[in-house]
């Protein structure tokens, strides 16, 4: 499990996701940004335990980050 934190044209704050299951790379992401690819990921909102499959269309991604996933830390969706 792991923190996503995207940035999206337009938008002055990150979206912040919990990834579940086989976490996207830095090289993952870097290519899907370059070919605009869309992708399915499997995420939930923080302090929730129901997970749901998020579709990201990487287009309109002008930053990415992963972070390892902690308990204490806080995210907002």
């Amino acid at each position: 499990m792991c923190l996503l934190y995207l940035l999206s044209v337009g938008k002055e704050h990150e979206l912040v996701l919990r990834v579940y299951g086989q976490a996207p790379t830095e090289d993952d992401l870097v290519a899907w940004m370059r070919d605009g690819a869309v992708r399915r990921i499997h995420v939930s909102r923080h302090n929730d335990s129901e997970t749901f499959t998020f579709v990201v269309n990487f287009a309109l991604v002008v930053g990415a980050r992963l972070a390892p996933y902690s308990e204490s830390r806080t995210s907002s969706f």
